[in-house]
């Protein structure tokens, strides 16, 4: 942020004094001589001078500290500052075109003497010095008022030249010269205020200050960081402030991964102009967070009134694709139902950035309780010897029991128990149950659903 608020201060009072001294000049000669044009680059001046006085109160204001209203500080003031100059060259510019044209179409012949260009003469000088030494401060400051209030200075200085000539035509009897060389000025002042206006807006609109490519160079450099996403920039080119995310190892403690985000933002800060940097540290995503990928797409998915069934995660690189199975009401249309899994696949990639595709599969899933009944002694028995023979012949599974058979709207429903070694991993398990499923499944007509509830042996 810019310390030379004093310095600043004192140049804009500096340029108001001057300023005051080339209005009189050019006011007073061109009132009394009726020279319209001379009176429109007296007005440029004055206005000019009074953008001093609003240039002051901003840097007075933009010089105070962050606080609790503004904890990003008040250096805005002095962008909107630039912006309320241009307002001030609009309305000039306004003001004077429409008394050129009032001129034009009521012809009058000014006065045109010595006073005329003496007056021209020393207010352009004084600006023309003025302008340029405000420049080269607002330079060394880096301050955005005095920049754009010099270059308004400067500007009035080939106005004073312009409206010179234009005094020497009317002088040889071309009195409409006067009134033209007016317009001439309103559309120079327009002209300041438009450049004013699209070197300012930017800041105030929070568009990016610096390419996102240079801060991710200077990022990826730093050891430690696994990747990183959402950079962004904002403010005035002196008073850069910058935000990140940068993703480390998650088996990292969280001070090591505090240090990793502090020495990114120690590097950020010396580049030119950067005063303010925010790094938000974040676990890279990897094959060990299944769980939490679960937990949030279970999450989306409940949100959605969906059942979800299954789901498998492929990773490449940083990139994870989703595969789910999602049980929707069987009374709705498929249309509706595609609408559901559409909305769900959007929330889903926008909650976790790092997934880039999610394909879904459609099943039936029904709230209802289903009513059942009992099958028959001699149905029940058969399937009883079908799960007992099916089990003998799949080698780590044992002691087939408690074995229901229910019948649910035409259809037969299976459950049984099993016990395996409780020292097999889940995926082995898996294998054995789906196993004696699928045995059960091609024995048994009709059959809906086979449940395998495995048990460690004792």
């Amino acid at each position: 942020m810019n310390h030379n608020h004093r310095a600043i201060e004192r140049v804009l009072l500096i340029t108001f004094a001057l300023n005051l001294l080339a209005t009189a000049a050019k006011l007073g000669v061109g009132i009394w001589t009726g020279a319209l044009s001379l009176i429109a680059d007296g007005l440029d001046t004055l206005f000019d001078g009074l953008s001093n006085v609003v240039g002051i109160a901003a840097v007075r204001k933009g010089s105070q500290p962050p606080d609790a209203d503004h904890p990003y500080g008040h250096r805005k003031f002095e962008t909107l500052a630039a912006l309320l100059i241009a307002t001030l060259l609009f309305i000039t510019a306004w003001e004077v075109a429409t008394a050129a044209i009032d001129r034009l179409r009521h012809p009058q012949m000014p006065l045109v003497n010595l006073w005329s260009i003496l007056a021209l003469a020393a207010g352009g000088a004084i600006q023309g010095c003025t302008g340029l030494w405000e420049m080269r401060q607002g330079r060394l400051l880096g301050s955005e008022v005095l920049v754009a209030d010099a270059r308004h200075t400067i500007a009035s200085l080939y106005v004073s030249f312009a409206v010179l000539f234009g005094l020497g035509l009317v002088w040889l009897g071309y009195g409409w010269a006067d009134p033209l060389l007016a317009l001439l000025v309103a559309a120079v002042i327009a002209s300041i205020g438009v450049e004013t206006l699209l070197e300012n807006i930017p800041a105030l609109v929070d568009q990016a200050t610096l390419d996102p490519a240079s801060i991710a160079a200077v990022v990826a450099d730093v050891a430690g960081v696994e990747s990183f996403h959402r950079i962004r920039s904002r403010g005035a080119a002196d008073d850069v402030a910058i935000d990140l995310h940068v993703r480390v190892d998650r088996r990292l403690s969280m001070q090591a991964a505090n240090a990793i985000a502090d020495e990114v933002r120690r590097r950020l800060l010396a580049l030119p102009g950067v005063t303010d940097v925010t790094v938000h540290a974040e676990a890279q995503g990897g094959p060990e967070s299944a769980l939490e990928l679960q937990q949030a797409v279970a999450l989306a998915v409940g949100e959605e009134g969906l059942a979800l069934h299954e789901l498998w995660a492929q990773q490449v690189e940083d990139h994870i694709t989703l595969h789910i199975h999602l049980g929707v009401d069987p009374n709705i249309s498929l249309a509706e139902a595609h609408d559901q899994v559409d909305r769900l696949e959007s929330t889903i990639r926008s909650r976790l950035p790092q997934v880039i595709a999610v394909h879904s599969h459609i099943e039936t899933a029904s709230a209802d309780v289903l009513p059942s009944s009992r099958v028959s002694r001699g149905l029940q028995e058969r399937v009883e010897a079908v799960v007992l023979s099916a089990a003998q012949n799949i080698p780590g599974l044992t002691d087939p029991h408690d074995i229901q058979v229910r019948q649910v709207e035409g259809q037969l429903f299976i459950s049984a128990e099993a016990l395996v070694d409780g020292t097999l991993s889940v995926s082995a398990a898996h294998t054995l149950s789906t196993e004696l499923q699928n045995a059960v499944q091609a024995a048994v007509p009709n059959v809906g659903e086979v449940l395998v509830h495995l048990e460690p042996l004792p």
